[in-house]
């Protein structure tokens, strides 16, 4: 037998569209590899084997082929031995459905369905929960968190993704071992906290970590100010907002009235906390940098800027998420208004334009390599920015004056 579980039979159930789907079966590994010859294993101690094959394609332009490859996982059901690490079980039988939907996380996750026979297959109450809007761990739930300490950030996510409220063991359960998050790899976490601060759901689930104390033993200490974080701030993002540019603000929520910290060093701290890539760091720390200025403390907001500098950052790949975390700032209207008119007018203009002069150029009019050499390239194009060269040859004659009078 195979049945559809986890998140797709749930979402199947709320009568939404399911976005993946997971197969959980009696067959053994062994014997899903062999009816499907693209497949493979990705989990042998568990049983799982991804299977790789060509579907139709749901779209009414013609591809270049009929089918598209489509990713199932497919577990043989399994019970899970003890959780010695907090993360991984020391061991697993396989078995049969009843069982295995058992060992999963939630209720609302642990339904089967037949696709032969058109049922659900529900032994532990999800269906009910679902229609109560209840997030409830299966089982005893300090028990099902003490096994992965990663399902108590997965139960915030959920709750806060599928608006269910958290049942009241579970919410306890989550309470008393929140300590236990620490356990937990910074991959594993960043990429829970990555789910969360995409999603439009984002103020809630981060209101819920705050209650449950997850926040406290996952954020580093030094980039949080006492007091009540004002969460509501998130849900002024726009719904498809991405991760960086939300992780921004939420730093800007927790530490509002703390000393002002380096974003070169903020940026550091949640690298190392949440695996963040090289790149994700350094779109942190631009931003960061930008938005602190354009807050109205800063008394340096996008309307106090030099056409350059504006036109340099709205050259930038980055400028969107700027733009974004600036229009959602606590500005005043006028403020905002006239901001907008100068980003307006800028806009009309060419933002990124080739250079009058380049470092050839320079050096054809006799200027000598040099530490100088930089500051001169970019003195010149700012001055173009400007729209003080109206021409490559007004552009040229400041250049020989800056060469003369070195």
């Amino acid at each position: 037998m195979a049945y559809f579980a986890g998140g797709c039979v749930r979402d199947r159930v709320m009568g939404r569209e399911p976005k993946d789907f997971d197969v959980a079966t009696s067959a053994l590994p062994e014997q899903v590899l062999g009816l499907f010859p693209h497949s493979r294993h990705v989990g042998a101690a568990f049983g799982v084997v991804l299977v790789r094959e060509k579907m139709p394609r749901r779209t009414n332009v013609a591809p270049p082929e009929p089918f598209t490859p489509a990713q199932v996982e497919v577990a043989t059901f399994r019970a899970e031995g003890t959780y010695t690490d907090g993360r991984h079980p020391d061991s697993v039988r396989f078995t049969d459905a009843r069982e295995d939907a058992a060992r999963r996380d939630f209720t609302c996750n642990g339904i089967f369905f037949d696709p032969t026979n058109n049922e659900l297959h529900d032994f532990v109450g999800g269906r009910e929960d679902i229609e109560k809007r209840v997030l409830r761990a299966i089982g005893e739930q300090q028990h099902r968190f003490g096994e992965d300490h990663l399902r108590m950030l997965r139960a915030i996510r959920f709750a806060a993704k599928l608006q269910f409220e958290i049942e009241a063991g579970t919410w306890q359960a989550i309470r008393d071992l929140a300590k236990h998050i620490t356990a937990i790899s910074r991959e594993r976490i960043g990429g829970e906290l990555r789910l969360i601060l995409e999603h439009p759901s984002r103020a809630r689930a981060m209101k819920l970590l705050q209650e449950s104390a997850l926040l406290t033993h996952n954020w580093p200490a030094e980039l949080r100010a006492a007091g009540s974080p004002d969460w509501e701030r998130l849900s002024e993002l726009p719904a498809e907002t991405p991760f960086i540019p939300a992780l921004v603000r939420v730093h800007e929520i927790l530490s509002a009235g703390v000393s002002p910290i380096e974003p070169a060093l903020a940026a550091e701290k949640l690298r190392e906390r949440f695996a963040l890539s090289n790149q994700e760091t350094g779109e942190f720390q631009w931003l960061y940098t930008h938005v602190s200025r354009t807050l109205p403390a800063a008394h340096d907001h996008l309307g106090h800027l030099r056409l350059s500098a504006l036109k340099r950052l709205m050259a930038d790949p980055r400028w969107p998420h700027l733009l974004l975390l600036h229009h959602t700032a606590p500005l005043p209207p006028e403020q905002i208004r006239a901001e907008d008119a100068i980003l307006v007018k800028a806009s009309s203009e060419e933002v990124a334009p080739e250079p009058f002069v380049s470092g050839d150029v320079l050096k054809s009019l006799g200027a000598v390599p040099g530490p100088h050499f930089k500051k001169w390239l970019e003195a010149l194009y700012d001055r173009q920015l400007e729209n003080e060269f109206f021409s490559r040859d007004a552009a040229l004659a400041a250049a020989r004056e800056l060469i003369k009078g070195r």
